[in-house]
């Protein structure tokens, strides 16, 4: 009879809420911006600058107009960067239309006229994923253009995109 009842107690108590994942630990983030505007009902802030700068460790990516999209507890879960996007990172540099970042995958996802270059090469695409943890860099929909810079010849086994 007792364990009925308790059974019965805990069918009527309200379910509880899924615990939030927390976001995994990594370099902190620092934005450089001329305004900001923060959208508290919507959990946003828009910056916008000449340029914005979001820097991570050791990667930077600059844009004209940059929304931070906070989940519950005020932390950052995804930044939109528009306008004359860079993403640096070492040697290598990335330009799209409109770059994602999503603070819980530690990835960069850059959007429409993607080019890639690392100092030996350049490639072309319409959508480049970055992880940031990884180093690891994955292009999609490519448009099939590998272009070796002057005076520099591509590892052996790469050139011209033959293994």
């Amino acid at each position: 009879m007792v364990a009925a009842l308790l059974l019965a107690a805990a069918l009527r108590a309200p379910p509880q809420a899924a615990p939030v994942p927390a976001v995994p630990a990594g370099p902190p983030i620092r934005v450089q911006y001329d305004a900001a505007e923060y959208r508290d009902r919507e959990h946003r802030t828009v910056m916008t600058g000449k340029p914005v700068v979001l820097t991570r460790g050791d990667a930077v990516l600059v844009c004209r107009k940059l929304t931070f999209e906070n989940d519950e507890r005020g932390e950052l879960k995804r930044a939109t960067c528009e306008g004359d996007v860079k993403l640096t990172r070492g040697e290598r540099v990335v330009t799209c239309l409109t770059a994602v970042y999503e603070a819980a995958l530690a990835r960069v996802t850059c959007r429409g006229d993607v080019t890639i270059a690392d100092g030996r090469s350049s490639m072309t695409a319409e959508e480049l994923a970055y992880d940031l943890d990884e180093n690891r860099v994955a292009l999609t929909r490519g448009k099939g253009s590998l272009y070796e810079v002057p005076g520099r010849a591509l590892p052996v086994g790469r050139r011209g995109g033959k293994p």
